[in-house]
Formats: structure tokens, C-alpha cells, sequence
């Protein structure tokens, strides 16, 4: 194949429908998408063109949710990648009207022009794939379809998408993974790059006959498309028996869509997906091959943490799922992006993200993908804690953060953490930050707000005690005044051996015990500074 030499124009379309909220090892799809896209844009060429097509991703239900996002143009990597971190799937999957969309709006431009499509499932608006890109290629001969299929499971999905490609002389490339994403992408963007070749693209393998007698899938409505890929799936078949008595257990699957061999007969099916579980009945009947779709009345719900309206978060989140209905948890996790499935129910999603917790109502309708999006509106706070200003870090203080310039009755820290550099994740507003280590009892205000990176240097004007005395076996400080009662203040009593102990700047008097004898010393704590006490008792 030839190189084309005025570059390529390429127009991207991109599923955005509410199926690419499901997982592909520890991400959704959508992240590793939007992944892949990012390093796509990394070694884009300047004399190629781009342009971004994507539907599904504003309105649920509607199959003319479809948008070009971006005319093909000189790339501007910076601006496309924020339009690409703004999508948030919600719908339907109408890809063969969007790769219409894409071809009419190439169709006026000269030289190579190729639409590359990104689907992880079957076409769900009732559009024939390979006869509209059929019809694409008669009127525009410049025009190839690549098509990749992402995590693709469903057969038909499949077909739609090698027969679109082959009706324009494109690929038909697959992924089940980032990396082989990534790899597809690349080839149909150099494929792009090329002229087409005159090999016609071979004929389809004729498809074997199947060795299972029973097909099963499961549905989020009535009316809905199967679930498909990588949702976790478990269908455990049980022989059903008189009432009062265990059903009798059978074989389980973990695959999203049944194709197993069974013997005929009656079969009790426990389908369970996140924390959805429907039971349903199959007469499986000889030679034919049976149906089993279960209904699960059930939505999916997307969860996206942001730390502001234009950050998005990284890590250390923690989404809770409670159901309204009856107050028990049905979902947590710790990605920052994520989804799952549940029943039809109204729902408290809660979002923990560092200091910063926000709750949120939502009502999941069968069928539908709820996508919840919830910006914390956190900023960073990074502590140095140190004994005096400029001076060395403490070994492990413990801070604790209070919500609140001043402090109220039976009030809780909104978190804590040891160690001389914390850092917290903290929502806009007023707080204290109570910082103690041995005698040391600091607490000092601050203000933070959404976005900001703020560098706070904990100075505690305290300093180290340090002791030299053999043979003593008790060691108590004090403070060096006296109250009204002529008594000194306790601070703290050690045991031989004598560690180094923490205090606040100030004078102090140290009582050395060995049995009955007794021995007082005074000595002063300097900012920064260790002191060393030396005494001996006969």
C-alpha cells in the first residue's frame, strides 16, 4: 500500500451509549477509552486530519442522540481531550446513523477519507449496518468504514460490525482489553494513512453448528437489549422439587450469555448480577434448541468522582450505595470511576474523598444507566509539621482535622493521619488542624478552597528533652511554676531506659528517683533544639 501523500482525514465515532459504563478488567470502558485516545493524540502526525463523532452520551432512550463533536481539522490534542473527558455514557447505541453522520460530513473533502468506528455492542435502533454502508460506499468510492469492536461477546454485534468494514473494504478489528484497544485504534488510524488496497476482502467462514441445546440471557427490562461482555454473570440451574423441600443443585455458569448442553427437562435458574438476584423457570425440550431470557427489572448505575467541576479524581475514593427501600448497603467501591448493577429502586449514593463527603438522591429506572457524577469540591492541603519554623520534621505526630474555625460540643474529626507531612483531600471551607505528639498540644487554623494546593508549615515552637542518668529508675517533668496550692504540674512520667520526649518550648523541672532518693534539675526546652539533663543519685 502506497502512502498517501497529503495525510489522512479521519473522522473518530465513538460509543458513548450506557453499555460503556461496564468493566474491562479494573476500569470501565469509557476510562480506557479515553485512555486510548490520549496516547493516540501523543503521536498524532500534523499533516493528519481529525475529526470526533460520539452518541449516546446526553439523553437515555433517544436514538438520534448523536454529535459531532469536532469537525475534521488539524488536531488541537489539549481541547479534543477535554471534550473526551466531558463524555458521560447514558443511552442507546445508534452506530450505523453515526457513521452515516460521519461519511455525509467527509463526503465534500478531497483525498483519503476513512471514519474508524469504536463499539462494544449490537446496534440497538433498528438501522440495517451492512446495507447503509453499502449504500455509503456507492455514493462516496473514497469512503472506508474501520470498525473496532470493544469487548465484544454478542454474535450479532460481531457481524454488524466485520460487515460493515467489509462493505467499504475497511478492517474489522477487536479488543477485549486497553492494550489490544489501543493496538486496534493504531491500525485502523494507519490503515487510514494508506491507500486501499485491490485485494478484495475475504468472503465470511461459514458458521459451525452449535453444540450447546440451551441459549439464555438477561436483560436489565422487558424489551431491553441482553447484557453482553464483561458484566459478571451467574446462572446456578436447579432441578426443582415438591414445596418444603430444597431444590436440587444442578451446574452453575459464569458467562454472560448461556450456551450450555443440558438435559431435557423442568429447571429452576437463580440469575444473580451485582446485587441484583431474579429466579426464573426453563423447560428445556430434545431436539431443538431452547430459549432462556430473564428480565431483571434492574438499571445500571454510574458512578464519577471529580475534585472540581474541571479535575478529575484519580484515587483514594469511596462510594457507598444504600437502598431507600430498606436501608441496606448494595454497593461499595474505591474507584474513582466505576458502575454496577441494580434493582429498580431509588437509592443515597455517597461519595467519601479524602475530607470531603457529599451524598446525592437518585432514582435508577429498569433499563436506564443512571450516571451520577459528583464533583467534591476539594482542595489539597499539605502539612509540614516541624518543631519550630524552618526547623526539623517530627518523627510521627498524629493531626487530626476539624471542620469549623472554632470548636463545638461532642465534635468528630473528619480525618486523621500520623506522620510530619500529611496531606488531605479537603472540601472548601474553615478548619482546625490539631496536631499532638507526647506533651505537644497544638491546634492552628485554616482556610481552604476548591482547586487550591495549599503548603502549611505546622510550626509547634517545641523541642526535644533528652535524659543521662544511670542507676535512676524514675523520671518525672514538671512544669517549673507552682499553683496556688505551691504544687507543680505533672507533665509526664518515664521509666528507665529514657526515650527523647516531646515538649513544648518553655522551663521545666525533672524529679530523678532511685527508691526512696530523690533528686530535682531544671532545665529549658529551645524551638527546634534537643536537650540533654544529666543527673546522678547515689
Amino acid at each position: 500500500m502506497a502512502q498517501a501523500p497529503d495525510g489522512a482525514r479521519v473522522f473518530l465515532v465513538l460509543d458513548a451509549s450506557g453499555s460503556m459504563w461496564g468493566r474491562v478488567g479494573n476500569q470501565t470502558k469509557i476510562e480506557v477509552a479515553r485512555e486510548t485516545i490520549r496516547s493516540l493524540l501523543k503521536d498524532w502526525r500534523p499533516q493528519d486530519q481529525l475529526g470526533l463523532v460520539t452518541y449516546g452520551h446526553r439523553r437515555k432512550g433517544d436514538c438520534g442522540d448523536i454529535e459531532v463533536l469536532r469537525q475534521v481539522g488539524p488536531v488541537d490534542a489539549d481541547a479534543l481531550m477535554a471534550q473526551v473527558n466531558g463524555i458521560s455514557p447514558k443511552g442507546m447505541t445508534p452506530m450505523t446513523a453515526s457513521v452515516k453522520m460521519a461519511a455525509e460530513q467527509l463526503k465534500s473533502t478531497e483525498g483519503l477519507t476513512s471514519v474508524i468506528l469504536v463499539s462494544d455492542g449490537v446496534e440497538t435502533c433498528k438501522a440495517d449496518p451492512c446495507s447503509v454502508a453499502a449504500e455509503l460506499k456507492k455514493a462516496d468510492v473514497k469512503l472506508v468504514v474501520h470498525t473496532v469492536g470493544f469487548d465484544i461477546q454478542d454474535r450479532q454485534a460481531a457481524k454488524q460490525l466485520e460487515c460493515m468494514a467489509a462493505a467499504t473494504g475497511g478492517l474489522a478489528l477487536s479488543a477485549g482489553n486497553a492494550g489490544e484497544l489501543s493496538k486496534a485504534i493504531g491500525q485502523a488510524v494507519e490503515a487510514a494513512r494508506q491507500k486501499a488496497s485491490a485485494t478484495p476482502p475475504p468472503p465470511p467462514k461459514a458458521e459451525l453448528k452449535p453444540e450447546w441445546n440451551l441459549e439464555g440471557s438477561a436483560r436489565l427490562a422487558e424489551g431491553d437489549d441482553p447484557l453482553v461482555g464483561k458484566d459478571f454473570i451467574v446462572w446456578v440451574f436447579y432441578k426443582p422439587m415438591p414445596a418444603g423441600v430444597e431444590p436440587e443443585y444442578v451446574q452453575t455458569s459464569n458467562n454472560s450469555l448461556i450456551e450450555t448442553e443440558i438435559a431435557p427437562g423442568d429447571y429452576l435458574v437463580e440469575v444473580s448480577i451485582g446485587s441484583v438476584k431474579r429466579r426464573a423457570s426453563v423447560k428445556v425440550e430434545p431436539a431443538k434448541m431452547n430459549r432462556l431470557d430473564v428480565v431483571l427489572n434492574a438499571g445500571r448505575l454510574a458512578l464519577r468522582a471529580k475534585r472540581t467541576a474541571d479535575e478529575n479524581q484519580k484515587g483514594d475514593v469511596f462510594w457507598e450505595v444504600v437502598s431507600k427501600s430498606n436501608g441496606s448497603t448494595v454497593f461499595n467501591s474505591f474507584d474513582p470511576e466505576t458502575s454496577t448493577i441494580v434493582a429498580a429502586d431509588k437509592y443515597t449514593v455517597t461519595m467519601t474523598l479524602g475530607g470531603a463527603k457529599v451524598e446525592r438522591e437518585v432514582e435508577v429506572i429498569a433499563g436506564d444507566t443512571t450516571a451520577v457524577e459528583i464533583v467534591a469540591g476539594v482542595g489539597r492541603m499539605q502539612g509540614s509539621i516541624v518543631f519550630a519554623k524552618g526547623g526539623p520534621a517530627l518523627r510521627d505526630p498524629f493531626i487530626e482535622i476539624f471542620a469549623g474555625a472554632e470548636p463545638v460540643e461532642n465534635e468528630t474529626s473528619v480525618t486523621n493521619a500520623y506522620g510530619s507531612a500529611p496531606k488531605f483531600d479537603l472540601a472548601a471551607g474553615a478548619y482546625r488542624a490539631r496536631i499532638t505528639s507526647d506533651a505537644i498540644d497544638r491546634t492552628f487554623k485554616f482556610e481552604i478552597k476548591a482547586g487550591q494546593r495549599l503548603d502549611i508549615e505546622f510550626a509547634l515552637d517545641a523541642g526535644i528533652a533528652a535524659f543521662e542518668a544511670p542507676g535512676v529508675d524514675t523520671i518525672e517533668i514538671k512544669g517549673a511554676g507552682r499553683d496556688i496550692y505551691g504544687e507543680r504540674t505533672n507533665v509526664t512520667t518515664l521509666y528507665e531506659p529514657f526515650k527523647n520526649f516531646e515538649l513544648p518550648a518553655g522551663k521545666y523541672v525533672v524529679v530523678a528517683i532511685k527508691g526512696d532518693a530523690r533528686k530535682e534539675a531544671e532545665f529549658e526546652i529551645v524551638a527546634g533544639q534537643r536537650t540533654v539533663t544529666r543527673m546522678t543519685l547515689p
